[in-house]
């Protein structure tokens, strides 16, 4: 019965009172439905129905936002601000990876050059050892010679013998250096190939979330083929 009270109460207002002629505004108050022509501030956050002259809905405003919905409500506008802010940034990856690559047989190419690069000096440094260290075990039995005859060893063969021993362990060192190297290099040639493939597919920017690996295959079989 409240809907037609309230419907009947609309039709009393717009009869008997000129001042409403041109617009009300009906909104509900602790399950009660009022008609006014204006809204009261302390109402205005409830929502209302704007009404026209014959008492038809001409506007409805929503009521305000909770607190809830409003923490939401950013909550939501900041996650879809990070994720546009994120394809912003990989896009700008991907284009300065395809000035690099075209294709993903490129970066293959040049981890294969980086390879070889790197195991040419690690077998560089390695023949290095072993001159040096043949040095260092002439020079050191020449020094224990000097020994067992009661002598003692000249500085200078035994400042040679300090600087073999600091080239050997500079060339180990360097080894060990280049090793890692290489394999940091293998995982970052091995994403790149990686992002090169997807990109045969996807637009530049698109987020790693948003890739289907198994149509990448799909489809790059199917170019292959």
């Amino acid at each position: 019965m409240k809907p037609l009270v309230g419907l009947f109460t609309v039709i009393c207002l717009l009869a008997s009172a000129p001042s409403f002629a041109n617009k009300l505004y009906r909104f509900t108050v602790d399950g009660r439905v009022v008609v006014k022509d204006h809204i009261p501030t302390e109402y205005s956050h409830l929502g209302y129905e704007i009404l026209n002259s014959n008492g038809m809905v001409v506007k409805t405003v929503a009521p305000a936002p909770t607190a809830e919905e409003l923490a939401q409500r950013r909550a939501e506008e900041a996650a879809k601000k990070a994720r546009q802010d994120a394809i912003a940034a990989q896009r700008k990856l991907d284009l300065d990876l395809l000035r690099l690559y075209a294709k993903p047989s490129d970066v293959e190419r040049a981890r294969q050059r980086k390879a070889d690069e790197i195991d040419s000096y690690i077998q560089l440094q390695r023949r290095r050892i072993i001159d040096l260290g043949q040095k260092l075990e002439k020079a050191e039995a020449q020094a224990a010679n000097i020994e067992r005859r009661g002598q003692e060893v000249p500085a200078d063969m035994r400042l040679e013998i300090v600087q073999l021993q600091n080239g050997i362990r500079d060339s180990e060192g360097n080894i060990k250096a280049r090793q890692q190297e290489m394999k940091d290099s293998t995982r970052d040639f091995a994403e790149q190939y990686e992002r090169v493939r997807i990109l045969q597919v996807y637009p530049a920017g698109t987020l790693d979330a948003d890739v289907d690996l198994d149509k990448v295959d799909r489809e790059l079989e199917g170019k292959a083929d």
